[in-house]
C-alpha cells in the first residue's frame, strides 16, 4: 500500500488489545455507531478514518495469516523434499503468497509482487549484461596490452638479435611476459 497512515489519527496509536476491541465492536455495529462508541470512550475519529483503519487492519491480518501459511508451506517443502534447491522453495512460496493475495481479492498486493518479481528479473538481466560487457572490455584491454608488449618485444629483439647472450635473456623475458598476458 502506498497510502501513508494518518499521523493525527489516534486509531494507529492504539495497543493491540485496544485495536482488537475496536475491530470486534465494528464487526457487530455500523461504522457510525462504532465512531460514537469510540467517542464515548475518549477516542475521537471520523467515519472515513475508521473505515480506512479497519480496511488496513483486515488486510494486514490477512497478509500475516498468508505469511504464516507460506512459512508453514516452506517448512513442509524443506522436510518433504530436501533435494529441492532453496531458490525453488522460495519461488514456490512466493507463488503461494500471491495466490493467497488473489484469493483475498487483494489485487494491489498481487500487482506489487508481480512487479517486484519482474523488476528483479530485469535487474538480473541488466547485471548479466553488464558483467558480459565488462568481460568483453577486459579481453579487449588484454588484447591491446598483448599487442603493445609484442610490438615492444619485436623492437627490442631487433636491437639485440646479434648478441647471443642477450637473445637468451630476451627469450626468458619474452616467455614471462607472454605468460603474464594470457
Amino acid at each position: 500500500m502506498n497510502r501513508k497512515q494518518p499521523i493525527k489519527s489516534p486509531l494507529y496509536a492504539m495497543s493491540e488489545e485496544q485495536a482488537a476491541a475496536v475491530a470486534d465492536h465494528a464487526r457487530t455495529h455500523t461504522i457510525p455507531k462504532t465512531v460514537a462508541w469510540l467517542a464515548q470512550n475518549g477516542l475521537k475519529t471520523s467515519n472515513t478514518a475508521l473505515g480506512r483503519w479497519l480496511s488496513t487492519r483486515r488486510l494486514n491480518q490477512r497478509l500475516l495469516a498468508a505469511e504464516s501459511r507460506v512459512l508453514r508451506f516452506k517448512d513442509w517443502m524443506k522436510r518433504s523434499f530436501p533435494d529441492i534447491p532453496e531458490a525453488e522453495v522460495e519461488r514456490r512460496a512466493n507463488l503461494m503468497f500471491q495466490f493467497e493475495a488473489v484469493e483475498f481479492g487483494d489485487s494491489k498486493t498481487y500487482l506489487a509482487f508481480s512487479t517486484a518479481r519482474h523488476r528483479t528479473k530485469m535487474d538480473h538481466a541488466r547485471f548479466d549484461q553488464r558483467e558480459r560487457g565488462m568481460a568483453f572490455d577486459r579481453e579487449k584491454w588484454l588484447a591491446a596490452q598483448r599487442t603493445k608488449i609484442e610490438a615492444g618485444l619485436d623492437a627490442l629483439y631487433l636491437e639485440i638479435k646479434d648478441k647471443a647472450e642477450a637473445r637468451q635473456l630476451f627469450q626468458k623475458f619474452k616467455d614471462v611476459a607472454t605468460r603474464a598476458t594470457t
